[in-house]
Formats: C-alpha cells, sequence, structure tokens
C-alpha cells in the first residue's frame, strides 16, 4: 500500500473570491427573481400566480438537499462547482429561447426549476469550499463578502436581461448571462481544496464507502445537537427571507413605475444597497451574537415592508421602498451565512451541513414568497393587491422574530455542553 502524502499547511482562500464565484449563483437566481415576474406581469398573468410559479422553482434550492450529498463524498466541490455553471448557462439560454413564456407556463416553470437546481448545486459547492478554506476569525467577513456577490449580482443579473431584452432580445439576454456565468466561474481555479480529504492508499469503494459513513455520522450529530436543532428553527422560521424582492418587478405596475425605473432600481440600485448591506451585515455578525445579528436584521427588513406598505404608491415610494428593503435584506443574509458558518466549520459533512440549513432557509422563502403572493387575494391585509403582499410580509416577519425572541429566552441564553456536534452554537 501506498501511504497518502503528507498534508501541507492549508492554505486559506482570499474572501472576496466567493463574491466572484457567486455570480453564477446570481444571474440563475437573478433571473427567476427580477426578469421572469416582470415579463409574466407584462403578460398579464396575475401575481398569484406568478408567486407560485416562483415557488415552485425556488423550491429547487430545498430539493437538492437530498443530492447534494455527493458533493462531500471527495474532494471535488470544485468539478461540482464547474458542472454546475455549465448547467446554468445552458439553461439560462434554453429559458430565454420561450419568447411567450405565460402560453407555456408548465414548461417553462419546470426549466426554471432546473436552472435553479444547477445554480444551487454550484451554490452548495462554493459554501463548501468557504467553509474548509476560510480561518474561524473571518467566518464574518468570508460571509459578508459572499453574500455581496450574492446579493448583488442577484440584482444587477436579475434586471440586466430586462435591459437587454429591451435594445435586443431575450435570447441575447440568455447569452449574455452564460457568457459572465463561464466567465466568473474560471475563479475557482484560485481556490485550493485541501488534499488531506481523500487517501489514495485506499481503494475507490472503500473510500467512499467510509466517507459515506462520516458524512452520515457527522450530520446525524449536527442536527440532533443542541445547536444544530436550534438553527434549524431559526432557518424555517420566517424571519430573515426577504421574499418581496421575488415580486417587486411584478408590483410595478401597481406603482406605476416605468420599465427604466424598474430595470435601474431591481439592478444597479439592489446590487449597490444589496452588496453593501451583505458588508455591513458581515462586519457585525464578528462583532456580537451571531443568531441575534440575524434576527436584528430580520427586524429591519420587516420595518421597511411595512413602512411602504402605509405610504402612497407612486415611483418615488417605489424607489425608496425597494432600496430600503434591499440593503435590510443584503444585512440579513450575510448575518445568516455567518451565523451558519460558525456551526458547519469541521466535519466531514461540510457541504451537507451546510446545505441543510440554506435548503431549510430556502423552503421558508419559498412558502413566504407564496403566501405572500396569495395576500394580494386577501381583503383582510390592506384591502389585498399589491399593498396587501407588502403589509402581509411585514406580518409574517415579525412573527418569526417573536420566535425567535421566545428561543432566546427558553433555550438560547443557556449554555450548557453541546455533547452532539462539539462546536460552538
Amino acid at each position: 500500500m501506498v501511504a497518502a502524502p503528507e498534508a501541507g499547511p492549508r492554505q486559506y482562500a482570499w474572501p472576496p473570491l466567493f463574491a466572484i464565484l457567486e455570480l453564477q449563483f446570481g444571474a440563475g437566481v437573478g433571473f427567476l427573481q427580477t426578469a421572469v415576474p416582470y415579463w409574466l406581469a407584462k403578460e398579464g398573468v396575475p401575481l398569484d400566480a406568478i408567486a407560485t410559479l416562483s415557488g415552485v422553482a425556488f423550491s429547487a434550492h430545498f430539493w437538492k438537499l437530498f443530492w447534494v450529498v455527493l458533493v462531500d463524498l471527495g474532494p471535488w466541490r470544485r468539478i461540482w462547482y464547474a458542472a454546475g455553471c455549465f448547467g446554468t448557462a445552458g439553461l439560462a439560454v434554453a429559458c430565454s429561447v420561450i419568447d411567450e413564456p405565460a402560453k407555456h407556463l408548465p414548461a417553462y416553470t419546470i426549466l426554471l426549476f432546473a436552472l435553479q437546481a444547477c445554480c444551487s448545486t454550484a451554490h452548495a459547492a462554493v459554501n463548501g469550499l468557504m467553509a474548509i478554506t476560510t480561518r474561524l476569525e473571518d467566518k464574518g467577513r468570508t460571509a459578508g463578502w459572499q453574500m455581496a456577490g450574492n446579493v448583488g449580482s442577484t440584482s444587477l443579473l436579475g434586471a440586466l436581461p430586462i435591459t437587454i431584452a429591451g435594445v435586443w432580445s431575450r435570447q441575447a439576454a440568455g447569452v449574455l448571462l452564460a457568457a459572465i456565468v463561464l466567465a466568473s466561474g474560471v475563479a475557482v481555479f484560485w481556490v485550493k481544496e485541501p488534499k488531506e480529504e481523500m487517501s489514495p492508499a485506499a481503494s475507490f469503494l472503500r473510500m467512499a464507502v467510509n466517507r459515506v459513513k462520516e458524512i452520515a455520522l457527522d450530520l446525524f450529530h449536527t442536527i440532533f445537537s443542541r445547536t444544530g436543532i436550534v438553527l434549524l428553527v431559526l432557518c424555517l422560521a420566517p424571519v430573515s427571507t426577504g421574499a418581496l424582492t421575488n415580486l417587486f418587478s411584478a408590483m410595478a405596475k401597481d406603482f406605476h413605475a416605468s420599465e427604466n425605473v424598474v430595470a435601474l432600481v431591481n439592478g444597479p440600485g439592489m446590487g449597490i444597497t444589496g452588496t453593501v448591506g451583505s458588508l455591513i451585515g458581515g462586519f457585525v455578525a464578528d462583532r456580537i451574537n451571531r443568531k441575534i445579528n440575524y434576527a436584528l436584521w430580520g427586524g429591519a427588513t420587516a420595518l421597511c415592508a411595512l413602512g411602504l406598505s402605509l405610504v402612497p404608491f407612486n415611483q418615488t415610494t417605489y424607489a425608496v421602498g425597494v432600496l430600503a428593503y434591499s440593503l435590510a435584506n443584503g444585512c440579513a443574509f450575510a448575518a445568516f451565512a455567518a451565523m451558519v458558518l460558525e456551526v458547519v466549520t469541521k466535519g466531514a459533512a461540510v457541504t451537507t451541513k451546510y446545505t441543510l440549513f440554506v435548503a431549510t432557509s430556502n423552503l421558508a422563502i419559498s412558502y413566504v414568497t407564496q403566501l405572500d403572493g396569495n395576500a394580494s387575494r386577501w381583503t383582510m391585509f390592506a384591502g389585498g393587491g399589491a399593498r396587501g403582499t407588502v403589509l402581509f410580509d411585514a406580518l409574517i416577519t415579525f412573527a418569526g422574530i417573536g420566535l425567535v425572541v421566545v428561543l432566546f429566552l427558553t433555550v438560547l441564553r443557556r449554555k450548557p455542553p453541546d455533547v452532539g456536534a462539539g462546536q460552538k452554537g
């Protein structure tokens, strides 16, 4: 048998790299978040139907939990990332080929679901790489950079197709998105994955079996630890979902916002505010309790939604409200990433554990998006319509924060030893 080579010193990745690696995720998510709702609304599709399509397609970010465990089977996260990038690029083009998606909603939904499956799988690989190539003291800063790339590119690349389609065509927009995805993916070559995770002395089959056992045990200990259970509840609760970002472009007509305003606000505007918010959220996460930080920024997001529900609807309030919500949402997303990174730094199932918490959070985003859309038909919330949607989003977020307060008073203030995960909660 050949002995495994001695592992050299670990090479930690430069945090801003993860902002670049998130561009493919921003392209896939942004396309569904901004361009698709805007086009469907223009074609006369009602808000609740748009919310249903978004909820179904975005649910891929939860269902990936059932295949992303494969990413942890060996030190091949960079290969999984590359495969996800190619899939994202190809499906962006495929989705743009359909000229009138309102007439082909079932097929369009399937393509969008597949697009989200590819970009979220690559995103999971990035999360795994981030967890194992980042110093503990840099978790907040790294989370801030990752979410800056995530939120910023989601806004910019989500609104870009609207502008390009207005000048040329939706097909041209799809091709441009694909080119951006493939170009940004090259950055993965600058992230060094630790080689000590796989021993060349073992047979491939034995290595795979042992790896599966290690992943299962690590995942089990984390899920059923005090820290893991609390974190799962926090992820599933509607604390900082930012669900309105999936519907803002579809609500533009209710605010009488022009196409140029929609593209400017949901593109560069949300890109800048989301990026700044992410860096702020990551900075604060290294200085206060990360779970409290997450709840605080969720409260800020809810206040923005509440304020927007109370003002007159026009282009000015649309721009101010969307940008304020985006800033708070960027802070909340970075706070979420830092909170999860604190728990999943070590173990054989790093990618799977991170994905478990992210998938649970994405499930919350999907169901809140669906409920927000349905609220447009419920007259009990400000008479329904877009105003009812915005008000409901604020109320359900406050309800989620109330759950966090209860958890803090009953569980989080106690600090017994965490027998399960053996990690700081």
